[in-house]
């Protein structure tokens, strides 16, 4: 998977319209609504099959379009147009676009085919970067790791060596890779501004960043780009200097001792002799993956009579489930109340909590487990394997719990 990076020219180009003008101007209007709403859902109905914009097509294109329109945080107060150009099947329409916000003036172009369906469209100039977050590390001879951690407010810290200065981070399994916290870099060490999506939300003022290495316990990178945003809003009391995701522990089983405080990291064909010589008792449930190509692990489990699929991220301070299961699963459910959820993004929503009475993971069942109600369509829309929600630290720090990907299995220790 790969970071699509925008960076925001203070220009705004380019416009949308086809054939039949009148239509066309329709579809404008619902660009501007798209602005004003930060919603590109009825926007992506009039895309043609080869859409670009910024110089991209067919899903990048897309994606950048998403990210401008739910990112730009403006209002579009009124419009005038500039030009009409029609000719060989296309129509082009330029228009001025006055933002009330911060922008103020500036043109936006819409390129229409002769089906009437958005062809090009250009509401900012952007340049689109890309950094691969599929970033292979280097990992130790050593067999295990282990690492020892904190828990602040639910979620885990632990230390590695940036720049070759000790550091804290976010263990995060739920983050595709290792992402940094830009208040503590200087912003003449960023090449360019972006916005992405993570687990739990969507990601908003991001840019890249060139670091010199990245050691943790003996996982190490050098000299390679990596997306940051301003992540101080996670833990307020912490120096926290980013997330370390999936990529980076990718290659080990992950065993999580929160009694303990303690991450064990064990290469996956050595963890059935570990666990034998401690003598600990394993219960197994299979674990699955959302995509051949997500991060995201999933298990089968139940509340109440549903089914429902829920994927595994270390990250994840409370339970969390998709706002549409609400009715199926109201009988299931107590104290709900609402409140304010805060993810890796800045952005807040207020969100239905509750506690699930029972859940239950193969024969294993956890009673009275704090959970939140919210849309995870962002997460989905992703995916091949639809997951219902994320489960994290209420359910793993109950027990030993080892997550092992590469052998397809989630084990409850004791």
């Amino acid at each position: 998977m790969k970071y699509f990076i925008l960076t925001i020219v203070c220009l705004i180009g380019n416009s949308i319209f086809a054939q039949d003008k009148k239509i066309c101007e329709g579809i404008v209007g619902i660009a501007i609504d798209a602005v004003n709403n930060s919603s590109t859902i009825e926007l992506k109905k009039h895309l043609s099959s080869d859409f670009t914009c910024a110089g991209q097509t067919g899903a990048t294109a897309i994606m950048v379009v998403e990210q401008l329109v739910t990112q730009l945080d403006e209002h579009i107060s009124d419009i005038s147009k500039i030009s009409e150009q029609q000719g060989n099947g296309v129509l082009t329409l330029v228009y001025d676009f006055n933002y009330s916000k911060k922008l103020g003036h500036k043109n936006a172009t819409f390129v229409f085919n002769a089906d009437n369906q958005l062809k090009q469209l250009d509401l900012l100039s952007v340049q689109v970067k890309r950094v691969n977050t599929k970033t292979d590390f280097e990992i130790p001879a050593q067999d295990m790791l282990t690492v020892p951690m904190e828990i602040r407010h639910s979620l885990i810290v632990v230390t590695a060596k940036l720049n070759g200065i000790e550091r804290k981070f976010i263990l995060d399994s739920g983050a595709p890779s290792l992402y940094l916290n830009s208040r503590y870099f200087s912003k003449d060490t960023i090449s360019s501004m972006s916005t992405a999506q993570g687990v739990n939300s969507s990601i908003s003022g991001q840019d890249v960043i060139h670091i010199d290495s990245f050691d943790f316990y003996g996982i190490k990178t050098q000299g390679k780009d990596f997306v940051m945003s301003d992540l101080s809003h996670l833990l307020k009391d912490e120096e926290i200097y980013g997330l370390i995701g999936y990529q980076v522990i990718k290659d080990y089983d992950w065993l999580f001792d929160y009694a303990n405080k303690t991450l064990t990291l064990i290469k996956p064909d050595k963890t059935d002799s570990y666990i034998k010589e401690l003598h600990y008792t394993a219960y197994e449930i299979p674990l699955q993956m959302t995509s051949e190509t997500s991060h995201i692990p999933f298990v089968k489990g139940k509340i109440g009579a549903e089914e429902v699929s829920l994927g595994i991220d270390c990250g994840a301070s409370v339970n969390l489930l998709d706002v549409t299961l609400f009715d199926k699963l109201k009988n299931s459910l107590t104290d709900i109340t609402t409140t304010e959820l805060t993810g890796a993004s800045k952005q807040k929503a207020n969100v239905q909590s509750t506690t699930v009475k029972s859940l239950t993971l193969g024969e294993k069942s956890f009673e009275n487990v704090s959970t939140v109600f919210n849309d995870i369509s962002h997460l989905n829309s992703r995916l091949e394997n639809k997951i219902d929600g994320l489960i994290g630290y209420e359910i793993l720090s109950h027990q030993k719990v080892l997550i092992s990907v590469q052998n397809k299995k989630f084990i409850f220790i004791e």
